[in-house]
């Protein structure tokens, strides 16, 4: 196998030239890659540690076996009918654990909704036959203030018993106590 690009390798792998690049960082001491006319050119121990470091982490991510994996050597492996990723009825059925668990979540969120939306129609219930109490208390309130004065301004002696106690208020305190 002859010197690939980073551009190369990304696309044979199926990954972008960035995680190229990363992997390339944590290369050891002992690979060293060559940079020709600004293009950085892998050979072949360079380009095998890297196809080994895409693997790992695409079985990493989905969890199963994949077209791209690699054997040792650096060169591409053939998937036999034999080696068909065996774990899908796995994955299957717990994806099928995770929609019936979800299922219930919705379930009790449904529940929680409807709860809290008779609660709040509940507080606004209250809320309406509050102020409607309140008006009516108001409005006894002014109509009895409306009668007082009525009788207060038709009636001679409540005045001048207005007027009396007006001016015992304003008699020192001395002079409410001695009677003067």
């Amino acid at each position: 196998m002859a010197d690939m690009t980073i551009k190369e390798l990304a696309d044979e792998l199926g990954v972008s030239k960035q995680a190229i690049r990363k992997h390339l960082e944590k290369l050891p001491p002992t690979l060293s890659v060559t940079k020709k006319d600004n293009a950085i050119y892998l050979d072949t121990d360079v380009s095998r540690f890297v196809r080994s470091k895409v693997t790992r982490v695409t079985d990493n991510v989905t969890g199963k076996v994949t077209s791209n994996q690699f054997n040792e050597k650096g060169t591409k492996k053939k998937l036999k009918s034999e080696e068909k990723p065996t774990n899908t009825y796995e994955v299957e059925k717990i994806l099928t654990e995770q929609l019936k668990i979800k299922d219930k979540q919705l379930a009790e969120k449904d529940k929680q909704l409807q709860t809290m939306q008779k609660l709040l129609d509940q507080q606004q219930q209250l809320s309406l036959q509050t102020n409607k109490q309140i008006e009516k208390l108001q409005l006894q309130l002014s109509n009895e203030s409306a009668e007082d004065l009525i009788r207060s301004t038709n009636n001679p002696l409540v005045n001048d018993e207005n007027e009396n106690s007006e001016v015992v208020e304003n008699k020192s305190f001395f002079s409410r106590i001695f009677k003067r």
